[in-house]
């Protein structure tokens, strides 16, 4: 909440900067190390190399996650790794995918954020969410149970930060007397906002903050998709969301002619699955940091995510990605390429494929589409 006595700046509807494109194509980083003897350092520096390639390929944005105590990612810092990339890139828009706001002091992550975007000329997307691996909680020291309104607190106390100049805040998860912040965004203004939830109470204050919500559609086709989309749509409603809704939508995909480098994606594109689902509970099967991927019921098989998944040549990948803006009708696609367990120069071969003789294709279906129709 915000104490009486300190002054608001005049902001636009949800207080955030919305000089973001229609619609977004941008590059999702997870950082994992999947393939034997590969190395935190040779993927985080692959990791800068796709980035600045994203930018020439003119994709609209990048994205950094955060995990941590696995090999999924070795990303604990997303707002670290988007500052070393916005010294080395001009024009794509970065952030984290997501902050996980209750393993941070909201006051440490408003203060990084406007670094960020001091130092990049304003290149700043904001992604948050409440977090989903018991074991990182765990190991933080942080109740799991509290999450969701940690999330809601860190939120304010953020916005109240790099809108204002100030922070007082008297909750039940945070208690800060009134404190000023040197640094703020440059606009005054909050920067665009994403977030990963589908509680009502995270949908109420994305729509107070006129942030995108964003859902994992992964390897499935538009139509088992939609679902998610009219779950969480219904939230945005209850909220007294505008509409069309924005819609983020996270897409694994692999563009490649070489039917060796194909299976090999759906075979890294199934055992991402599986450790996605393994991370999520209680004790995830480890050996040391590396996860050990485990099946589960109703898994997809290798045949199936290569008939179904937009993976392989460059026009199966369009129409798979042009067949969900109808349906699923985003504003934002966050493209993920880096699951296969290919060398690094496969994966930046995919991108380059991606950006040359993907991306334009896109962009014209979706302004001939309409993507953000209610």
């Amino acid at each position: 909440m915000r104490a009486s006595g300190i002054p608001a700046r005049e902001l636009p509807a949800g207080g955030q900067d919305d000089s973001l494109p229609a619609m977004q194509f941008a590059l999702f980083n997870l950082m994992s190390m999947n393939h034997p003897g590969e190395t935190p350092a040779e993927v985080l520096h692959a990791t800068v190399r796709n980035v600045r390639l994203a930018e020439e390929l003119g994709f609209d944005a990048t994205w950094f996650a955060e995990h941590h105590f696995s090999n999924a990612s070795v990303c604990a810092s997303p707002l670290m790794m988007a500052m070393h990339c916005a010294a080395v890139t001009s024009r794509i828009r970065l952030g984290p995918a997501v902050v996980v706001l209750p393993l941070h002091h909201p006051l440490r992550v408003a203060q990084e954020v406007a670094m960020l975007d001091q130092i990049s000329g304003g290149r700043v997307l904001l992604g948050v969410g409440p977090g989903h691996q018991p074991h990182e909680f765990r190991s933080f020291g942080v109740p799991m149970a509290g999450r969701h309104a940690m999330t809601l607190e860190g939120w304010d106390i953020v916005e109240q930060a790099l809108t204002t100049g100030r922070v007082h805040h008297l909750g039940e998860h945070y208690r800060i007397e009134d404190t000023p912040v040197a640094a703020r965004t440059l606009s005054g203004r909050m920067p665009p906002m994403f977030v990963a939830t589908a509680t009502p109470a995270l949908l109420a204050r994305a729509v107070r903050a006129g942030a995108t919500p964003m859902i994992s559609q992964g390897h499935r086709p538009a139509p088992q998709s939609a679902g998610m989309r009219e779950a969480i749509l219904a939230g945005w409603r209850a909220a007294g969301g505008a509409e069309p809704m924005p819609l983020g939508l996270q897409r694994y995909v692999f563009v490649t002619d070489d039917a060796a480098e194909a299976r090999q994606a759906a075979r890294g594109l199934l055992a991402l699955l599986r450790n996605t689902l393994a991370l999520r509970l209680d004790q995830p099967p480890r050996d040391g940091v590396h996860l050990r991927p485990v099946p589960f019921d109703g898994e997809p098989s290798e045949d199936w995510m290569l008939e179904h998944a937009p993976i392989g040549p460059a026009e199966k990948v369009a129409a798979a990605l042009a067949a969900d803006l109808p349906v699923l009708k985003p504003s934002h696609y966050s493209l993920y390429m880096g699951f296969t367990g290919l060398p690094a120069p496969a994966v930046e071969r995919a991108i380059a494929r991606f950006g040359r003789d993907v991306l334009p294709t896109l962009r014209v279906a979706a302004a001939g589409v309409g993507t953000r129709a209610a």
